[in-house]
């Protein structure tokens, strides 16, 4: 879908980004308009920031763009393996997905029109899509999975699992799957002292926009308490703190009114709402879903100081790092 539909009507703004910023930055929120703004969510859930920064690409390619806001986390930057290869910046200007119509150097991607048939032969006519189709018809409904038409995800499946069985149901599930994740050793810098691939890809990415004269809003996104309480225990609250003064001085390589970097990461007290009981099902807090990924009520907040000399409204979350 993303692949595609941004490039079937006219946005001059996106947000990148991988899952949190899907269900948490909504391209309704008053400030876009406000600002002059038509924004489509790019936010791929689990994709790598090379792809979410090629994703972008592609569409600023295609058509003219005037902002980007391109969400980090930390945990995209660090790794399992002692020894890393790196894609480099020449890789990614020659990332060429299949159908995407434009790599991410701006050239035209030779094998847009074989991808393009092949992922609508996939999508029309195998047995998997059939099923698939079948099922989403069945599940149609209040709770139903959906994007809308700029891409951002309400998170109807998070409210129907939150109706159902509580909050507290998301925050043990996802806090299960995060202790398993984070169960062995990470790292931000390997035996030979080279960092991932991914701050090549942003620097990449932020030397594109320059090109094209595109404002890069880069933001930080806010994790749950709950969520820092588990870093620290795993000892990597201290790795998060080199990365924090490792993307600041990347994005200090960039004028000031280019690029500018804001932190949700930080202490504040949205984070530590608390979770309630498994036996209380009212719905969800009014800030997260659950550890990982906070509800558009903060979105909106971080929207709303990104914004606050364009929309007129108060710097009321974050830091602004730069």
């Amino acid at each position: 879908m993303k692949k595609y539909s941004p490039l079937m009507s006219q946005h001059n703004a996106l947000v990148v980004g991988n899952a949190r910023s899907e269900i948490g930055i909504n391209p309704a929120h008053h400030c876009f308009a406000n600002s002059g703004m038509v924004v489509y969510n790019m936010g791929l859930p689990g994709a790598k920031v090379r792809d979410q920064v090629s994703y972008a690409a592609n569409v600023m390619n295609h058509q003219p763009v005037k902002a980007v806001f391109l969400s980090l986390d930390f945990t995209d930057f660090i790794f399992t393996r002692r020894k890393i290869g790196r894609s480099g910046l020449k890789t990614l200007g020659e990332h060429q997905e299949k159908g995407f119509k434009y790599r991410a150097d701006g050239e035209d991607n030779p094998a847009y029109l074989s991808g393009l048939a092949l992922d609508y032969y996939s999508a029309l006519f195998s047995l998997d899509a059939l099923v698939s189709s079948f099922r989403t018809v069945a599940l149609q409904g209040t709770f139903a999975s959906d994007r809308t038409a700029a891409g951002f995800n309400p998170a109807r499946d998070y409210n129907g699992v939150v109706q159902v069985e509580g909050s507290s149901a998301l925050f043990d599930q996802k806090m299960k799957d995060l202790r398993e994740h984070f169960a062995v050793p990470w790292y931000l810098v390997d035996s030979e002292g080279r960092m991932d691939s991914a701050f090549d890809e942003i620097r990449y990415f932020l030397d594109l926009a320059r090109q094209k004269q595109v404002r890069v809003y880069l933001f930080i996104n806010p994790l749950h308490e709950v969520f820092w309480t588990l870093l620290g225990d795993r000892g990597l609250t201290s790795l998060n703190e080199v990365w924090l003064e490792e993307i600041q001085e990347l994005v200090e390589g960039y004028p000031r009114d280019t690029v500018t970097l804001w932190d949700f990461s930080g202490d504040s007290p949205y984070i530590h709402e608390p979770v309630p009981a498994p036996s209380i099902k009212t719905g969800p807090l009014k800030w997260f879903w659950e550890p990982s990924h906070y509800r558009e009520e903060l979105g909106g907040l971080m929207i709303e100081t990104m914004l606050s000399e364009r929309c007129g409204t108060d710097e009321a979350f974050g830091q602004k790092r730069y």
